[in-house]
């Protein structure tokens, strides 16, 4: 009898690099070996007390459907909070609430292109990326950045090459996952200007927007461009509130025809959980601005502890993060993948190993470039994370003498 083939969209998604070792962390963690994740951008940082307060004050004897837009008062919370934090003047009907960011990517992907339409991105990129184009059908055109120039933008006539009639979007992550870069004002202003000039939407990918360090400080493309209609922001609360279960992202836009169309996709999955938006709106509502200051002051310590310490390793590079809580980090291996594996499978020091996620999944022009690297997310205390650091440290002595 032959065999019913499952959909080309099926087999051409790509597994999560940041996941698929996750089998060999459980069966570690079941040896009794204590596992440092710094494979997975999952907070240690206790959840604001407001949400939870939030959770409480719901008191409805029906957890009912929300609307497919979005909770009307968290819309109104979310667009008052951004435009507190980054002056500006956005309005709560730009808003469209999503599960996560990943769903809003999603809905944007659908809503831009047709299938075989491409989407320019940066090299390496966020990987779960990948996942949504090939739900949506289309393509991403990568562009390369150099590590040796901690991932910057390259020029714009790089850029400009990949540009076809098939092209709808270029999407940038800033600041980066995974490789922590932000873009400069400069840089942003440049591709604006180039979708522009060839009549392309803008997509930014702003998820870690105020987890910026040093020189840097929170900025968004609706600072330069607060009504374009070629612009969309992608925006969560997953990781500034450490609420990524709570499933709770949005897009925002200037466009009426984008929102119309990105709401049709959006009745069509119903609605985004309810507790979560109702929790979500009261936080917002009340969280003091010094929460999440401090929780960028904590992760600039953990950036700089892991930075010190990836340093002191021999034949590792490594630069310095700008945002986020991610590194790429280039490792004195020949492919990272069987490294990470030996780490989970086969090493443990002192009852402990460190998982990290091999970063040629996060490139797409040439996964070669990924091969020896590895993203790091520098997601636990300082102390666990120079722990991690110390064992994988052990870990590549005795990997190399293998």
């Amino acid at each position: 009898m032959p065999k019913t083939e499952l959909s080309h969209r099926a087999q051409n998604t790509p597994p999560s690099p940041i996941r698929k070792l996750a089998p060999l962390a459980i069966k570690a963690k079941k040896a009794g070996i204590h596992v440092y994740k710094l494979n997975i951008g999952q907070p240690d940082i206790e959840s604001p007390e407001e949400y939870f307060e939030g959770l409480r004050l719901f008191d409805e004897k029906v957890i009912a459907y929300e609307e497919s837009q979005g909770n009307e008062r968290l819309c109104r919370a979310w667009s008052k909070y951004i435009n507190r934090t980054l002056r500006i003047d956005t309005r709560p009907e730009q808003f469209i609430i999503t599960v996560g960011a990943s769903e809003a990517l999603v809905f944007t992907f659908m809503t831009c292109c047709d299938p075989g339409d491409e989407i320019i991105v940066f090299d390496p990129t966020y990987a779960n990326y990948l996942g949504f184009a090939a739900i949506a059908g289309i393509d991403l055109a990568p562009v390369l950045c150099d590590m040796e120039e901690n991932f910057s933008l390259p020029e714009r006539s790089r850029i400009a090459d990949k540009i076809t009639d098939r092209t709808r979007a270029i999407l940038v992550c800033s600041p980066n996952n995974p490789t922590g870069t932000v873009c400069s004002k400069e840089e942003l202003r440049l591709l604006f200007d180039l979708c522009e000039e060839h009549n392309l939407f803008l997509i930014v990918d702003e998820t870690y927007r105020e987890f910026v360090y040093d020189d840097f400080e929170p900025f968004s493309i609706l600072n330069l461009e607060p009504n374009s209609e070629r612009v969309i922001v992608i925006d969560s609360l997953s990781k500034r509130f450490s609420l990524c279960g709570a499933r709770v992202g949005c897009l925002i836009s200037s466009n009426e025809e984008v929102l119309a169309s990105a709401l049709k996709i959006a009745q069509a999955r119903l609605a985004a959980p309810t507790m979560s938006q109702f929790a979500s709106a009261y936080m917002l509502e009340n969280i003091k601005d010094d929460f999440l200051q401090g929780v960028v002051n904590e992760f600039r310590v953990r950036r700089d502890a892991l930075y010190a310490a990836l340093k002191e390793i021999p034949g590792v590079i490594v630069q310095k993060p700008q945002g986020a809580f991610y590194t790429v980090v280039q490792f004195p291996v020949a492919d990272a993948d069987k490294f990470a594996a030996y780490m989970l499978d086969k090493f443990s020091y002192d009852g402990k190993t460190t998982f990290i996620a091999p970063a040629a999944g996060f490139y797409m022009q040439d996964s070669s470039q990924g091969l020896p690297q590895a993203r790091v997310a520098y997601v636990l205390n300082k102390n666990d994370i120079e722990e991690a650091i110390g064992v994988l440290a052990a870990g590549l002595q005795s990997y190399s003498g293998k």
